[in-house]
């Protein structure tokens, strides 16, 4: 709770581990480096700590060789265990890779992400450039409701000298590669761990994953793991037998039911629904260390698409059975609740700016990313805390100071005039103060008219707390 801390502590001494650095003067800077970030919100590193002092002393903090993006991070991963202890029921663990491109001119101190096309040259070949920035993977922890409960796991890295998929595919067979040597074991890394963070009944934990997840090694360790998964499909394995595919079996299976629901254009969309316990086969390159699986398949396709737009077609994997439609439509809105992780990276990119830093090293840009990672987690959780919780308490979010404050905002304006008014109350007022027109038939205020409203009311909370010092006479 909020009000519980002692005076001048903020959200943030909950999300940090001053311990874990072996020096506590370390701790104490990234505590004020985040207190400055957490109010200017977007702003470059200068003009967050406001001096050459302060700006000098972030930039040894970034640079340090004791400081990591684990050390970094590690208090958030507790607080994050702590929050999903005190919720019962399923949590959706959402995993995604995101890419920070940036343009130097020494490209070579920070690493590359992929190869892009740039055009054609005089004789009509394709030309391809390498994109300089950082890879990052994440999974967070969100409830059925969508309140996102903090990252469970982060790994970042870039690539020196690489081919292209395509060209390593014409030497190597991929199905025969060892997990353990791929980028792709990420997955099951991330997995792993934030397993093991949550700790208690693994059973309860339902990793979300898009077609890069589709992964045969990772369905075999969460099942030794006593954890689950719902992934989108890309791979038509082998089935039964092993002489027909999963697609072919499902082929055969009847629709069982029906699903509708409105889509971001207001259009209704109509989904038909098929699904089956089928056994897979693994990849025969590999089928000596892994055993068959048996899982869920889930195929929704739209029904009647409109001209001009290409058809929905899911396919759903999932080691949860699924015996009705509506079980069917549950584990299809687990997995569309993946798009919260694709809105934390946009808060990471859009609302931190963080593809526009200018630091020079690899070492220091990711240790800015993992510190905008908390930042950004807590933008996004007030975001849906307004939306999945708006009757909890205020002091459950916000501190006594803030709450004076914005019951003084409010009160200058004629609003919150209620005895007691909840956390939604208080945070649509910090969405006021960025932006928030607050109509009747407006929709709840979103991420960056959240990060909006809460830079401007650090600002408030910094004129008040001047405001209440003494002026001292020349």
């Amino acid at each position: 709770m909020a009000n519980d801390r002692d005076e001048g502590e903020t959200w943030i001494d909950g999300e940090i581990d001053n311990t874990g650095f072996g020096d506590a003067r370390l701790g104490d800077r990234l505590r004020k480096l985040m207190c400055c970030l957490d109010s200017a919100t977007g702003q470059p590193l200068p003009l967050a700590c406001e001096d050459w002092a302060n700006t000098k002393a972030a930039y040894r903090f970034l640079s340090n060789s004791s400081v990591s993006e684990e050390h970094i991070l590690a208090g958030h991963f507790q607080a994050t265990a702590r929050r999903a202890a005190s919720c019962e029921g399923t949590l959706l663990v959402l995993q995604d890779t995101t890419e920070f491109v940036y343009q130097r001119s020494a490209p070579d101190s920070i690493g590359y992400t992929k190869n892009v096309n740039s055009g054609r040259d005089k004789e009509g070949r394709w030309r391809q450039h390498k994109l300089c920035g950082v890879m990052m993977h994440a999974s967070l922890a969100v409830t059925l409701e969508g309140l996102p409960l903090g990252l469970t796991a982060a790994r970042f890295w870039s690539r020196a000298q690489f081919k292209g998929l395509l060209a390593l595919k014409r030497k190597v067979n991929q199905t025969r590669v060892p997990i353990e040597t791929k980028e792709s074991i990420r997955w099951l890394e991330n997995m792993r761990g934030s397993t093991a963070l949550l700790g208690g009944d693994p059973a309860r934990i339902v990793h979300v994953g898009d077609r890069e997840n589709d992964i045969y090694e990772f369905y075999c360790a969460t099942q030794e793991l006593g954890t689950h998964f719902v992934v989108r499909t890309c791979v038509d394995r082998l089935a039964g037998d092993g002489k027909h595919t999963v697609s072919a079996e499902m082929a055969e299976v009847t629709v069982e039911g029906q699903h509708q629901f409105e889509i971001a254009d207001g259009s209704r969309v109509k989904l038909a629904l098929k699904y089956k316990r089928i056994g897979l086969l693994p990849p025969i390159g590999k089928a000596r260390r892994y055993p068959p699986l048996s899982l869920t398949v889930i195929h929704a396709i739209e029904i009647d698409p409109p001209e001009g737009r290409k058809p929905i077609d899911w396919k759903l994997l999932t080691d949860l059975p699924v015996g009705t439609a509506a079980e069917a439509i549950e584990k299809m809105a687990w997995y569309a609740m993946r798009w919260k992780i694709e809105l934390f990276f946009k808060i990471l990119k859009s609302g931190f700016n963080a593809e526009k830093l200018k630091l020079r090293a690899a070492e220091r840009l990711v240790n800015l990313i993992a510190i905008f990672c908390i930042l950004g987690w807590r933008i996004f959780w007030l975001t849906m805390l307004n939306r999945t919780r708006p009757n909890d308490d205020p002091g459950s979010a916000l501190t006594a100071t803030e709450i004076v404050i914005i019951d003084r905002i409010a009160a200058r304006a004629g609003r919150m005039t209620t005895a007691a008014p909840s956390i939604s109350s208080y945070l649509t007022e910090i969405a006021r103060l960025g932006g928030y027109l607050g109509r009747r038939h407006d929709p709840p205020p979103g991420n960056m008219i959240m990060w909006r409203g809460w830079s401007r009311l650090m600002d408030i909370q910094l004129g008040v707390e001047l405001a209440a010092e003494p002026l001292v006479g020349n």
